[in-house]
């Protein structure tokens, strides 16, 4: 194995390591590597989906149980000809996030996976299906030395707040059109959903669960304010914390190679898939790991 660290703060690029189902260490060793890198990089892997699925689930032994993404299916997709997320019957732990030259709506904007739920992922996982020519980069960030760059009146007002995060707050922006055109005529659906997914809050202060490092939970994309502080207050607290992602000093950034695979601990960071490939394709597919109470 040739290891190369990629940013100072988090990301490591893996030459020459097969994830390999037959190896008795894998689960072991791939997750010493996420949590002492955050985001780790293996190069050339060429997996099939079924070669992925069977890798996520022999890794599952240490991330945890792999976990069926709750907005895709052949029956209900969420935002219906508009979301980029694409279901596999024959496989339905994978996501599939395709874009090309007819979708021009991205998630190019800093945020954690699925934090609108009661137990967000520990980890995801990623693999390259097709890239484009230029472009299509990755950025994480690590939320620990964004933490760390907090003056102490900061960290200390800070310290006992808690976030809500709300499913719905997703598809704000790009996605709002499409957002109105599933629910808006449909009320009963996004009742139905509200049931299903209700806001909940997470510390906004996070003890990582199996690292004990300090990071900033909360994210643009589905944090919609502090409990027990006015909107204007929250949204101006909220919005500062949110730039700090966007800081070069705490980010690495990955340029994909098809067949490439990425797994990062999604408590300790954000990502940000920089949009500057249309019209050329771009095809991704991830896997989750089950969450973790917080």
């Amino acid at each position: 194995m040739k290891l190369a660290r990629l940013g100072t703060f988090l990301g490591a690029v893996v030459e020459d390591y097969k994830l390999d189902t037959a190896d008795p260490d894998l689960a072991l060793t791939v997750r010493e590597l996420l949590l002492k890198h955050k985001v780790v990089f293996f190069k050339r892997q060429h997996l099939d989906q079924h070669q992925f699925v069977e890798v996520a689930k022999a890794l599952s032994t240490s991330l945890g149980a792999v976990d069926i993404h709750p907005f895709k299916s052949h029956r209900d997709p969420i935002v219906r000809g508009l979301s980029p997320l694409q279901p596999y019957s024959e496989y339905p732990e994978i996501v599939g996030v395709y874009h090309d030259e007819s979708t021009t709506r991205n998630i190019n904007r800093w945020h954690s996976d699925l934090t609108w739920r009661e137990a967000p992922p520990f980890a995801s996982i990623l693999r390259g299906l097709v890239m484009p020519p230029l472009g299509g980069n990755t950025c994480w960030a690590d939320m620990a030395s964004a933490y760390k760059s907090l003056d102490d009146s900061t960290k200390a007002r800070i310290q006992e707040m808690r976030v809500v995060h709300n499913w719905a707050q997703s598809f704000q922006g790009d996605w709002a059109q499409g957002f109105q055109m599933v629910f808006g005529s449909n009320p009963e659906l996004l009742k139905d959903m509200n049931e299903k997914y209700p806001p909940c809050s997470h510390p906004l202060v996070l003890t990582h669960p199996f690292t004990g490092e300090t990071v900033l939970f909360t994210n643009q994309v589905t944090a919609t304010h502090v409990e027990g502080m006015s909107i204007e207050e929250s949204r101006e607290l909220l919005d500062e914390l949110h730039r700090l992602p966007a800081r070069p000093e705490f980010q690495c950034r990955f340029a994909w190679e098809e067949g490439d695979i990425a797994l990062w601990d999604n408590l300790a960071t954000q990502h940000y898939p920089v949009a500057d490939y249309w019209p050329h394709q771009r095809k991704v597919e991830r896997i989750t790991f089950e969450g973790v109470t917080l």
